[in-house]
């Protein structure tokens, strides 16, 4: 069996990938109020692609106070309340269906935005040797929300992860997402504008932590690595394997050995 060839382009999801997850701000929020795990993620993927989240993710509504009631209302649907209870708690009698948790939107998304301004421990150090390193091309594409104006959050800062990135492919200001196969289009047409027409999509590497994300990449042709939420060093090991480069800590290298 033949290995594949290495690649020319990495191409990186930010959230849950070079920064600390929003799903963990999201898990943090639900155990604190006692609402079930997983349901908000839930609600929110069951309302895509017209779901308030999606259209702040593709730029299509302001970042303000109607946003954050449009979100509070898809949370509290006690339609998806009542389906998110059938499929997976498997609660069907309605009479024993709790009352729809009360939730705070805009505390959510704050905190949800906040968590993910963290670089992670392991991805942003490897993001620094292989950017040092100069053999791949580095991109980034991430479904994004575009903060109000004036908000502290537009502040550059010296670790923002974005400045790894020569290509940056930003949802809400392309006003298309993931998983969506537009955006994907659009991204390898940059790739090639940028780093030359000789680029095909086997030559890219997208690591990203949803699957539906991945799944759209495998379609396009691109080669995938799947993070898992907990597991960002199993990722860099396999983006280890895919360069040939040494890319986790001196400390994690020594410590599986």
């Amino acid at each position: 069996m033949v290995s594949p060839s290495r690649p020319k382009v990495l191409l990186f999801d930010i959230g849950g990938v070079c920064v600390v997850s929003p799903f963990q701000a999201i898990l943090d929020y639900e155990i604190a109020r006692g609402i079930p795990k997983g349901y908000i993620n839930y609600a929110i993927r069951e309302l895509t692609p017209n779901g308030a989240w999606h259209k702040l993710e593709r730029g299509e509504i302001p970042n303000d106070a109607n946003y954050f009631r449009a979100f509070k209302a898809d949370l509290e649907r006690p339609d998806l309340w009542a389906k998110f209870q059938k499929d997976r708690l498997n609660v069907s009698d309605a009479s024993k269906i709790p009352s729809v948790p009360d939730i705070d939107a805009e505390t959510l998304y704050w905190t949800m935005m906040s968590t993910s301004r963290t670089p992670d421990p392991y991805m942003y150090p490897a993001l620094k040797r292989l950017k040092a390193d100069g053999r791949y091309k580095l991109a980034a594409l991430s479904n994004t929300t575009v903060f109000p104006e004036g908000h502290e959050f537009n502040t550059p800062r010296p670790d923002d992860v974005k400045n790894i990135f020569e290509v940056f492919v930003s949802s809400a200001h392309v006003g298309m997402r993931k998983p969506n196969r537009d955006i994907y289009e659009y991204t390898f047409k940059l790739l090639q504008d940028t780093w030359g027409q000789d680029i095909r999509p086997e030559d890219v590497v997208f690591t990203d932590d949803i699957g539906e994300n991945l799944k759209m990449a495998k379609s396009v042709g691109w080669r995938t690595i799947k993070v898992t939420l907990g597991k960002i060093k199993d990722a860099v090991k396999e983006l280890e394997k895919v360069t040939g480069l040494e890319l986790l800590e001196a400390e994690e290298v020594k410590a599986r050995l």
